[in-house]
């Protein structure tokens, strides 16, 4: 059927599907991805109409639907039609009866085949244990439920399950994407790469790193650095990105150029430094940590080398400094800017509000970073009870992720009269917990550090004196809006 006049026919591209939550019903989502754009009740008529059936009369349309129309094809949201067609099953609306969640990092093991020093999950004892295949289906279940479509796979080790493979592809029936694999590399041999391009996957493969000629060390298994450098570069050479995380202690702070340039020589495209933090295996051994502000001068005195051998790849340096390779640009990890106005309304962690994480025993956490901590048994466990109903109002889990950067102030009146306020809005959730275990609105004591130490300055000021004054963050506080409720 042709345009009569400007009588036009669109139909959601293929790509795309439409999708709603509670509270957020109004969603336009990748078919292949995991992002999902939420637009208004009024925009979502104008995506209803693109159902390759209806007959739009463009020239009666105001100027604002004409431009998300004109918008929408631009994008290849929609394309237009010369004769009347059907949308696809799976493009067809669905709405989940429950809170929306894009993603999720899953630890299927609590069990590793490695004996890391700095575990702070203690997987080399397998303390937080081994969920079984029927209760690992009980869970990828409850996550279909919910519309959850991006799957990060972790451990412990997750590659040791002898029905890792099986469990994959339990994971492909129900219309989810597994996003990233986490590794230290042991398992990721040419069988490895055979079961993912057998499936057509790519996730991006995160390999652990913890420096050159520290890694065998760290990792508690002799041959632990080279096994790393044969998987990245065997992903390199089957075209699966990687990533890399690095834990940093006192040993191994000097290798951070030669960790970089070995990492971005076997085609690892980015890195992340972390100070080790005293927790789980390493807590009674604080002669390997570093202070938050010895990692700052460490991180600070490689910058001027990091752009001397070209940033030949992405870097974070915990909190202080992270650099993007591609858009060319340094982030300023704790600088939020948030006005002190929007407070009540700014959630803590917009992060943990659209993803979340699940551990090996069952436990629903904002992330990670809560397991084996005195708070982690204070959650819900989705074994025990409908995922539906923890990401619902009032679980427990919900009144944490709910939480607004006014009551960490209200928490915390010391810092209602921070000069740093507005720039660090009470820091990162997940490191203000190495120090106050038990309590999720403590003080994020980097992020004082970063701002009371001067490093913020410190940082400023190197940059300077390099030449790279464009990277310099600005500030640039932007009204908050709620996107995520």
């Amino acid at each position: 059927m042709r345009d009569e006049g400007n009588r036009r026919i669109y139909i959601l591209s293929p790509a795309y599907c439409l999708r709603g939550w509670k509270l957020l019903p109004f969603g336009i989502t990748q078919a292949l991805g995991t992002n999902t754009e939420f637009v208004d009740k009024e925009t979502y008529a104008l995506m209803l109409d693109c159902d390759g059936e209806t007959l739009i009369d463009y020239d009666a349309l105001s100027e604002k639907q004409k431009a998300w129309y004109d918008f929408w094809e631009e994008q290849n949201v929609i394309q237009r039609c010369t004769e009347k067609k059907h949308l696809l099953p799976y493009q067809e609306y669905k709405a989940y009866d429950c809170r929306y969640k894009s993603s999720i990092s899953w630890s299927i093991t609590g069990k590793c085949n490695y004996s890391c020093r700095h575990c702070f999950m203690s997987a080399p004892h397998a303390l937080t244990g081994e969920p079984s295949y029927e209760q690992l289906m009980t869970m990828l279940d409850s996550f279909e439920r919910c519309g959850i479509r991006g799957i990060g796979l972790t451990g412990g080790e997750p590659l040791i399950r002898p029905d890792f493979w099986q469990l994959v592809d339990e994971i492909r029936k129900r219309d989810m994407f597994i996003t990233t694999i986490y590794s230290n590399g042991k398992l990721v041999d040419d069988r490895f790469i055979e079961e993912l391009e057998k499936r057509d996957l790519h996730p991006v493969v995160q390999l652990s790193f913890d420096g050159v000629g520290h890694h065998d060390w760290m990792r508690g298994v002799k041959g632990a650095e080279q096994i790393a450098v044969v998987a990245f570069r065997r992903c390199q050479k089957h075209g699966i990105r990687t990533s890399a995380s690095m834990a940093m202690c006192r040993e191994s702070a000097p290798s951070i150029r030669e960790t970089v340039k070995l990492l971005a020589s076997v085609g690892c495209p980015s890195l992340k430094i972390n100070n080790a933090s005293p927790q789980g295996e390493w807590k009674n051994e604080p002669e390997h940590y570093l202070t938050d502000a010895e990692a700052n001068q460490i991180y600070l005195d490689y910058i001027p080398y990091f752009f001397e051998d070209g940033a030949p790849l992405s870097l974070v340096l915990e909190g202080l400094f992270h650099y993007n390779t591609e858009e060319k640009v340094e982030q300023g990890m704790y600088e939020k800017w948030i006005p002190e106005a929007n407070f009540a309304d700014a959630p803590m962690c917009a992060v943990v509000r659209r993803s979340m994480y699940v551990s090996p025993e069952g436990n629903v956490l904002p992330c990670m970073s809560l397991v084996a901590t005195p708070i982690e048994k204070e959650f819900p466990n989705l074994l025990n009870q409908p995922l539906e109903e923890i990401l619902d109002d009032p679980s427990h889990y919900m009144s944490v992720i709910n939480f607004r950067i006014q009551d960490f102030m209200n928490h915390n009146p010391e810092c209602k009269e921070c000069e740093y306020r507005e720039a660090c809005c009470g820091g990162c959730r997940a490191t203000a917990l190495i120090t106050s275990p038990d309590d999720y609105l403590a003080r994020d004591m980097k992020a004082c550090e970063y701002f009371r130490g001067g490093w913020k300055k410190k940082k400023e000021d190197v940059l300077r004196a390099i030449g790279r004054e464009d990277l310099i963050v600005k500030r640039t506080p932007v009204k908050y809006t709620e996107n995520g409720k």
